[in-house]
């Protein structure tokens, strides 16, 4: 059975012959391949949203049909199929099209809007008062996310239950790139000192902190090292 459904896989993604056993041969292979078509565009709406209205809903399904069959889904759970398409539309548009841009944005407001929700974890925050930065580590919330976008570093994260987003300046994006990977607070802020610029202020560590408990971008502060990384 596990074979004739690899038959069945492998010929409606254009890599074999119509099984023997494929009841209208042919004409049942289109039908399939049709249902695929409009599957997959379905499948692929929901998370790529400001993809979808860019490129208009017939490119889009031509799109969504292309992917599928170059990129078919691993899992049984549609939501977490079209994290390649970023990579997949690199190489069919390039990065001047801008469409890998918008991918990119919207698989990561996707996989916020999916993340584990967590409260904030507020009596961790009196570290801050009396720990050396270089002994703390900033978590933030799963689904927290940076993305280096053409025109500039995007912050991602889930407010409620919606997915959010916006541009940030080099200063801060360092800064959160740091705390993504694990670094303490001392060296993250270091790292996001502005030198040598004289159109860009350094960055305000208390600003951004407030910022971050009312968007809920903090879950807590450590004395250990975090093990959570984000690599969008």
């Amino acid at each position: 059975m596990k074979a004739e459904q690899q038959a069945l896989v492998d010929a409606l993604l254009g890599r074999g012959e119509v099984p023997p056993e494929l009841t209208g041969g042919a004409r049942g292979l289109s039908a399939y391949r049709g249902n695929l078509q409009a599957l997959s565009a379905q499948a692929l709406a929901v998370p790529f949203v400001r993809l979808r209205e860019e490129l208009g809903e017939a490119e889009f399904a031509k799109l969504a049909g292309s992917f599928w069959r170059r990129h078919p889904p691993e899992r049984g759970d549609l939501a977490q199929w079209g994290g390649a398409l970023e990579g997949f539309l690199l190489e069919r548009a390039g990065m001047d099209s801008g469409l890998p841009d918008l991918a990119r944005l919207d698989w990561a407001l996707h996989l916020a809007e999916r993340a584990a929700d967590v409260e904030l974890e507020i009596d961790s925050l009196a570290l801050l008062g009396n720990t050396s930065p270089d002994g703390l580590w900033l978590q933030l919330r799963p689904g927290v996310a940076l993305l280096a976008q053409q025109d500039g570093p995007l912050l991602v994260w889930r407010q409620g239950w919606r997915g959010q987003f916006q541009a940030i300046p080099a200063a801060e994006a360092a800064f959160v790139r740091a705390l993504l990977d694990g670094v303490n607070l001392a060296d993250a802020l270091a790292g996001a000192e502005v030198k040598g610029s004289a159109s860009e202020a350094d960055f305000d560590f208390g600003a951004w902190l407030q910022a971050a408990l009312q968007s809920t971008w903090l879950q807590g502060v450590r004395s250990t090292p975090s093990t959570r990384t984000t690599t969008p």
